[in-house]
């Protein structure tokens, strides 16, 4: 699509989101530097964005998916404002379903940190392959798209176009979960705010890809609301686990009983999953979240409240989070 008459500020985090988080007839943040430690108030309208972050040359032509990200986000918009209207997902609406999982698809890989995190990997690549002794040929840009900036703005407009078929039937197949939390606990939405997390261990393989066993992913919806989409084997897990209480119950119900407690959160998760209610999120449980939103963000952290209390912590004792993350081979080389 040619540039025209696209607007020259272009946001990786949609205004429509980040107005959730905002105050004000100008809809202002309360926003963490990781760079610089910094925190300011700033219109929404002018966080997350860049000038001309999704234009490029093509042999030569201008060329902008601007206008194409825009009607994404519109009809995305428009199912989360009734989701966060209503608090209510619809689990069985396929169109719901469908748009905003091509949405979640492209936002894993529209934004700044998605773009430097494939800069330090190609740049790793690089000098442990020249140093391997890889001509210079091998290196040579494709002339129809050039290198540095413009080259790397054709490979990410790619992935991006190519998203909802690579990524989106993934995200459909998980368990969607919404999820909610009072105003003394909001979430906080950072600059990169499709994250992931897998509490099972696969060691050199990793654990993150959208396909992988036990994957957790989360996007957040508004301070106090938030999307879910988990592996099935979460639930699978705890529908055996149901069906082990009730033999359980039959024949040790004294021990049975001990496990009350878990077998009621249980079945709030389970009916969340069908239902589409919202599931009540412990004060522990959004500061995973957040947490989340801090390891992924690439520079700025965003809140409805000003407490960034979260993000100073974990930068203090880990400064490599002043950064997104980034991708190292997994046997070490580069």
């Amino acid at each position: 699509m040619s540039v025209g008459s696209i607007p020259k500020l272009h946001h990786y985090v949609p205004r429509f989101l980040l107005r959730r988080f905002g105050t004000g007839k100008k809809d202002h943040l309360h926003v963490f530097d990781k760079h610089k430690g910094a925190v300011f108030k700033k219109a929404a309208s002018k966080l997350a964005a860049e000038n001309g972050f999704y234009d490029f040359e093509f042999q030569g032509s201008p060329m902008s998916i601007e206008s194409s990200l825009a009607d994404l986000e519109s009809r995305a918009a428009s199912h989360i404002r009734r989701i966060v209207d209503e608090h209510q997902l619809h689990p069985m609406d396929p169109i719901e379903r469908g748009e905003l999982a091509r949405f979640f698809a492209v936002q894993l890989v529209r934004t700044r940190a998605h773009l430097e995190m494939k800069r330090h990997l190609f740049s790793s690549m690089e000098v442990w392959l020249r140093k391997e002794g890889a001509p210079d040929d091998f290196f040579a840009p494709d002339p129809a798209i050039g290198s540095g900036e413009n080259a790397e703005r054709v490979n990410m407009t790619r992935m991006i176009c190519n998203a909802p078929k690579d990524f989106a039937p993934a995200i459909v197949g998980k368990d969607w979960v919404l999820l909610q939390t009072d105003s003394k606990h909001p979430y906080l939405i950072g600059d990169n705010p499709l994250t992931m997390h897998n509490m099972v261990d696969r060691g050199l393989r990793g654990n993150l890809g959208l396909m992988v066993e036990g994957i957790e992913i989360y996007f957040p919806l508004s301070p106090n609301l938030a999307l879910g989409m988990w592996c099935p084997s979460h639930r699978e897990k705890l529908v055996e686990n149901f069906q082990l209480l009730g033999r359980l119950s039959n024949s040790k119900p004294s021990v049975a009983r001990q496990f009350a407690g878990a077998w009621s959160s249980a079945l709030d998760i389970v009916e969340a999953i069908q239902t589409g209610k919202p599931l009540m999120s412990l004060p522990e449980n959004v500061e995973h979240f957040n947490s989340l939103q801090v390891v992924s963000a690439e520079r700025f952290l965003f809140s409805s409240d000003g407490d960034f209390a979260l993000v100073e912590d974990m930068i203090r004792t880990s400064p490599e989070l002043r950064y997104g993350r980034r991708l190292q081979e997994a046997s070490g080389k580069f």
